[in-house]
């Protein structure tokens, strides 16, 4: 019986000491959450490129390198969403924009950071800054007409010839059914002006925004009838604008 006794003391300790051991195991270190950011390498709002590119590579930085897969959602032109994917250690994605001789611009719209496992490895990822930008041909203009009434009112890019008569050309036309109308092309030097189409409407207030390379105007006006409503001259990177007709 003693030794069944004190079989029984040394087994007791065994186990009291390895519980012991457990009890004194380091504490889990938890991580503390971190921030990742995702931003455009280029902040402005319109980016010009040559009248002559095929494409352009637009960038998005991150904040520090990639712990894990992930990938940047954006749209082109109001389009479908696309994925453009970076790898464990990237510090940067590449967006890549083809441009066909015809394109004038395009718009990029991020809409999303995402990364693999972000919650486990303790990683807020975000998008930060300028979210949308233009990538517009350095002869390019885009023009937009809007106004608040509810009347049917398109617009017209047109050609005009030296004498401000019309050219028979107009190189783009905008007939949507909403308040903004929309038209660009990419531009010779020479003259050319927008027409207002007054399709049921007149003594409507409308407002245009231009944007060229030479900077981005505002001009106001009521329409009365169908009509051109502004002329300009284009002279390399330099545009005159007239409110009255300059011929």
């Amino acid at each position: 019986m003693k030794h069944i006794y004190k079989i029984s003391i040394i087994v007791l300790s065994i186990f009291t000491f390895i519980g012991c051991s457990v009890d004194d195991d380091d504490a889990i270190n938890v991580l503390p959450q971190k921030s990742i950011t995702a931003s455009l390498d280029n902040q402005s709002d319109i980016i010009f490129i040559s009248a002559t590119a095929t494409s352009y590579d637009l960038v998005v930085n991150f904040s520090e390198e990639l712990p894990s897969y992930s990938s940047i959602e954006y749209s082109l032109d109001g389009g479908d969403t696309t994925i453009t994917s970076g790898s464990t250690g990237d510090n940067s994605v590449t967006i890549s924009i083809d441009f066909d001789p015809s394109d004038s611009y395009h718009q990029i719209d991020l809409s999303d950071f995402i990364m693999v496992n972000s919650q486990a490895r303790r990683f807020t990822p975000s998008l930060v800054g300028n979210s949308t930008v233009k990538v517009m041909r350095e002869n390019a203009i885009l023009a937009t007409m809007t106004w608040d009434s509810g009347a049917n009112l398109d617009l017209d890019l047109d050609v005009m010839t030296a004498a401000w008569g019309w050219a028979f050309i107009t190189l783009d036309a905008s007939a949507g059914s909403g308040n903004i109308e929309t038209v660009s092309a990419n531009l010779q030097d020479g003259n050319y002006a927008l027409w207002i189409w007054a399709n049921a409407g007149s003594n409507e207030s409308y407002t245009f925004t231009v944007t060229t390379i030479d900077g981005t105007e505002t001009f106001t006006g009521i329409v009365e009838g169908s009509s051109w409503n502004l002329w300009f001259t284009k002279s390399g990177n330099n545009y005159t604008y007239f409110e009255e007709d300059p011929s």
